[in-house]
Order: C-alpha cells, then sequence, then structure tokens
C-alpha cells in the first residue's frame, strides 16, 4: 500500500512540475552518466554499451546536496522508474521530479535510483540533475530544438539545390548523364561516356562531393527521427542549428571517404579479375543510382519534414528503403556488366561477390544495429 501511495505521490509531483516547465528554463547542474553502474556477477560495475545488452542501470542521489533542483529522466523508450526498491513511475518521454519532494516521500536523504528498459543506450537516455536558473543553451527546450533542426533541414536543402545548379551549370551534358533516369535501369550501355575514362576529373570529383552531403543530409535528418535501439543514429543527434550542421559536414565527409574507397575496390579488383574495361562503367552507374534515386528519397523526406510529419514509422521506412536499393543495385549491375563483358557469369560474380555483396553486408550492420 505504502508503494502504492508514494508511486501516486511521484505522479503527482511529476506532472505538476511538467505543467509548469514550458514556461521556464532550466540549467544542467549534474548529470549522472559518468555514475551509472550495472549489477553483474553479484557486484556493482561502471555502466558500459561494450559489455553487451544492458536493460537496468543504477546510481546514487544525494538529496541534502540538491535542494531546489529537479531530477529529471529523458528517453524516447519507455522507462521504468524505481527509488529506494519501490515503484516510482512510468513514462516514455520525460519525468522531472523534485528532488525535496522525493526525499519527503521515501524520508531518506539518500535515493537510491534505478532506471530499466528494453536495452539501455547512452545516448538515449539522459539522468540529470537541473535548476530552475535560467540556462544559457535551448537544449532543455523540445520545442526550440526542434525548431532548430528545422532551420538546418530547410538550409541544407538550399545548399544542396544551389550546389547542384552550379554543377549542371558547369557540365550539362555530364550532368544529363548522371540524372538520366533511363540510363540508370538500361542493361544496354552507351560507349560513349566522358566519365568512363576520367572517373577521378574535377567535375566528377564534385559530383562525389554532391553525392555525400545529399546521402549526408538524407541520413542526418533519418537519424534525428530513429528509435535509441539503433545504434548509429544516437552518434547524429543534433540538439542546435550548428550542432546539426557539423554533424551533417562530418557524416558527409565520411560518406566521401568511402567514395574513394569504392574507386579502388573497383578499379583494383577489375584489374585483378582480369576486367580492366568495366571499371569505369560499374563505378559511374553506381554513382549515377545514388544521384537518380537517393535524390528523388531526399525530396519525398524533405517534403515529408518539412510539412510536420514526425511518424517515426515513415523515417524508419525510408532507413529501410536503402536496403532494397542496394539489393536491386546488385542485380541491377551484374546484367549490366554481363553485356560488357566476354568471360563467364561465375567469374563476374566472383567480382560482385568482393565489390557489392561483401560491402553491402556491412552498410546494413552499421546502418540497422
Amino acid at each position: 500500500m505504502k508503494a502504492i501511495t508514494n508511486s501516486f505521490l511521484i505522479l503527482f509531483f511529476s506532472s505538476a512540475v511538467i505543467s509548469n516547465s514550458a514556461a521556464q528554463d532550466y540549467s544542467v547542474v549534474k548529470d549522472f552518466e559518468n555514475e551509472w553502474r550495472v549489477y553483474q556477477n553479484e557486484r556493482y560495475k561502471p555502466f558500459s554499451e561494450k559489455e553487451g545488452k544492458v536493460s537496468t542501470i543504477y546510481f546514487s542521489l544525494e538529496a541534502n546536496k540538491f535542494t531546489g533542483t529537479f531530477l529529471v529522466i529523458r528517453s524516447h523508450e519507455p522507462t521504468t522508474l524505481f527509488i529506494n526498491g519501490q515503484l516510482g513511475a512510468k513514462t516514455n518521454t520525460e519525468l522531472m521530479l523534485k528532488v525535496d519532494s522525493l526525499s519527503d516521500v521515501f524520508q531518506s536523504t539518500v535515493l537510491r535510483i534505478t532506471i530499466h528498459q528494453d536495452e539501455i543506450h547512452e545516448r538515449g537516455l539522459q539522468t540529470l540533475i537541473q535548476s530552475k536558473a535560467r540556462a544559457s543553451s535551448t537544449f532543455n527546450d523540445p520545442f526550440l530544438r526542434f525548431s532548430s533542426f528545422r532551420d538546418f533541414a530547410i538550409i541544407g536543402m538550399l545548399v544542396l539545390i544551389v550546389m547542384l545548379i552550379v554543377i549542371i551549370q558547369l557540365n550539362p551534358k555530364l550532368a544529363s548523364d548522371y540524372f538520366s533516369i533511363t540510363k540508370i535501369f538500361s542493361v544496354r550501355e552507351g560507349e560513349d561516356s566522358q566519365a568512363y575514362s576520367r572517373i577521378t576529373s574535377s567535375i566528377n570529383i564534385l559530383f562525389y562531393v554532391y553525392s555525400s552531403l545529399m546521402l549526408g543530409y538524407y541520413l542526418m535528418v533519418i537519424f534525428h527521427f530513429l528509435p535509441s535501439q539503433n545504434a548509429t543514429a544516437l552518434f547524429f543527434q543534433a540538439t542546435t542549428f550548428w550542432e546539426a550542421l557539423i554533424q551533417w559536414l562530418e557524416l558527409s565527409l565520411i560518406v566521401l571517404g568511402l567514395f574513394f574507397l569504392k574507386i579502388m575496390l573497383v578499379y583494383g579488383l577489375s584489374f585483378v579479375f582480369g576486367m580492366r574495361e568495366i571499371g569505369g562503367i560499374h563505378f559511374f552507374n553506381w554513382v549515377r543510382l545514388l544521384l537518380g534515386v537517393f535524390g528523388m528519397l531526399t525530396i519525398v523526406l524533405f517534403l515529408y519534414f518539412i510539412s510536420h510529419g514526425h511518424r517515426q514509422g515513415f523515417y524508419v521506412f525510408l532507413l529501410g528503403t536503402m536496403f532494397w536499393v542496394l539489393a536491386g543495385w546488385t542485380i541491377l549491375i551484374i546484367l549490366k556488366l554481363h553485356r560488357q563483358m566476354g568471360h563467364s557469369m561465375f567469374h563476374l560474380f566472383s567480382y560482385i561477390c568482393a565489390t557489392e555483396l561483401i560491402p553491402f553486408l556491412i552498410t546494413i550492420k552499421v546502418l540497422y544495429y
């Protein structure tokens, strides 16, 4: 009965505080992340995601050191809170509890906090002490955080549009070749493309930079709405405009590095397999696919986002399309290259396994787990 009463009191205090918090600013006094503990092998040890799946973490709060402050539990995943071994509350978003009230309810100045989720990730859960002092940033204002990210999404799309116009003006013929939808899915490949023999020319590199920025933007927006179970998305959760811009550039730089790694892989293995003539065709069509298909998907993503589309399932679906596009590309490139060479299908399939299937499996592992 006492546990039920305590739980009710906690829910009452939490609802009262949250209802008033929208009109106030809060500053972070303490972050408990470095004090998280897990119970393993009959002892408590520091939390680490490297240890495997963790569903429960523990830490202690000395209430007399934080009078007049609030304990904040924030996560997008279902969270169960226990205090001194008693059920405190359940939430799917945020709890903000007065530390003084918790001390009174549980009649203790030392509060043993236990948090349970299906799987706990460092970047998917926040355990903070906050005060009513005016904050120096917009970190704790969900509306402003979304507004900052929306500003980034709009500015980012404008940058992509302006850059695309400039690239098209620099070389209209090559641009029309890259963005030809019919040539993406055509099995017959023309032999007059200037890109095949000059794959590392300055104008082609400009297309690679644009493709990297576009894919970085596509993933950046999707990552912002993915559940915390997606480990990769947790590394790209910006809270301000400038943080989002920096993370976009970092993600785009990673993608650009993978572009040049792909060039070395395709040309190196085409030489090893004795099929030098297909290296340029292979890589050019790969970039063509990224520009054409993901260019259209990026537009869909942007239009959905600015129309206030927040359904997590839609962003999960857009991430899932990468799996199907890359899987379909593997089949398509086999058909394209088979018409360009005189080797056996087994010889070609071995080459595709090394240049496409293995990188495909690594990509899926990184994006989905």
